[in-house]
């Protein structure tokens, strides 16, 4: 049967991937956001605190994730994306001693690596700390890793989720630790470039369309129903929390926050490492990343600091900056603290298990988001996987794929 429309609900990731591989693939597209803009948690947008172009959370896309490195090659946002050697320098900010991570160090440590990679067999309610807190490389790599990754603290982590990650990545080759930052922003990689491709193929977006409710045959938005036709199908990009309600026996599954605080500094700097980014310990904040002046700190995990006054928060991460800096009485810049209360799920053992596949029990309707079943965490790897998928199943083509 040949599709004739695809309807795509939610410009997130997800839902721009769903829709680039459809209409790519010579399905119309119509794209539904309840928004005025795209691309959901993963976007930028001018800052009038700051004066600046920020990302709304900071975001490091690694050699492995494939699929991401293929959606942005076909929509051309990969010229603004920025290869970085594989080096991942750390500094401790109780005692101010550095390290760095590479392949290199990684192999020098085959049984640590071997445990965490789940050799031998990860019980399935093993967390990544009972599984790996005794190991020589716990404080200095396997918990930060953890905690960046899974947005989970170890000590509530899955143990199995975290070494189905080392094995994706460990098996992509040379180039899967190979950092890609976005010196010009996420939306111009990411975002931008999607929505032209959509247009160029005469894809219909439509903002401000916000979904109420579904059923079978039928999309209710808030300007009234559309009903769709023998031939239409569609993809449900939006996050659980949104679908709520709609559909029947969807769980309502555990989240986490990040923070992410925004410095713009009088002049551009060099962080120790000589990378645009350095992960942290010993603090707050857990990674630092760098974009001309602005210096942005991220703390995951992060439902206590979510919680607390943005300002008492901005202060003590740039008391922690500033140390970073060498200058520890530096008076606080211009600064932007953003909450994501609900950034990604609790990859703990049992929230693992909870997360459900693509089908609903609806007809012709297929799910996408970074937060459904799969090898992945809630990353951007996750999201635009997962709109892959959701276009395969929704127009029944298994070799659609973006361009490698």
């Amino acid at each position: 049967m040949t599709i004739r429309r695809l309807h795509v609900v939610g410009a997130g990731l997800a839902g721009l991937a769903a829709a680039v591989a459809a209409t790519r693939a010579g399905t119309p597209v119509v794209l539904h956001e309840a928004a005025g803009h795209a691309g959901g948690r993963c976007r930028s947008f001018r800052d009038e605190t700051l004066g600046r172009l920020i990302d709304n959370g900071t975001h490091l896309v690694l050699g492995a994730n494939r699929t991401t490195l293929a959606y942005a090659r076909t929509v051309g946002g990969i010229e603004a994306m920025e290869r970085r050697p594989p080096r991942f320098p750390f500094r401790d900010q109780a005692s101010g001693r550095g390290w760095e991570m590479s392949p290199l160090g990684l192999a020098a440590r085959p049984l640590d690596l071997l445990r965490a990679a789940g050799l031998p067999w990860t019980g399935s309610d093993e967390t990544v700390a009972a599984r790996l807190s005794a190991t020589r490389a716990y404080r200095d790599l396997w918990e930060p890793l953890c905690v960046a990754a899974l947005n989970t603290a170890a000590e509530e982590a899955s143990a199995r989720l975290f070494a189905r990650l080392l094995r994706l990545a460990l098996s992509s080759g040379r180039q899967a630790l190979v950092p890609w930052v976005f010196p010009v922003g996420l939306s111009a990689a990411l975002v931008a470039p999607a929505l032209a491709t959509l247009a160029a193929h005469g894809a219909e977006l439509r903002f401000r369309h916000r979904l109420q409710a579904v059923r079978s045959g039928m999309l209710e938005f808030d300007d009234g129903p559309l009903a769709l036709g023998e031939n239409e199908r569609v993809v449900l990009a939006l996050p659980p929390w949104a679908l709520a309600g709609m559909l029947p026996g969807l769980p309502v599954l555990a989240t986490r926050a990040i923070v992410n605080a925004h410095f713009r500094l009088e002049h551009p700097v060099r962080l120790p490492g000589d990378q645009p980014f350095l992960g942290l310990t010993g603090g707050m904040g857990q990674w630092l990343a760098l974009r001309d002046d602005v210096l942005s700190v991220t703390v995951s995990a992060a439902d206590r600091p979510a919680a607390e006054p943005a300002e008492q928060v901005g202060a003590r991460l740039w008391r922690e900056v500033a140390a970073v800096l060498g200058d520890p009485d530096r008076p606080q810049p211009p600064t932007r603290i953003m909450k994501e209360r609900r950034a990604t799920l609790l990859h703990s053992p049992a929230e693992t298990r909870r997360r459900p596949g693509p089908l609903t029990p609806l007809p012709g309707m297929v799910l996408a988001g970074d937060w459904l079943d799969s090898a992945w965490p809630c990353t951007i790897e996750a999201a635009i996987t997962s709109g892959l998928a959701a276009a395969r199943l929704a127009l029944g083509d298994r070799e659609l794929a973006f361009a490698h």
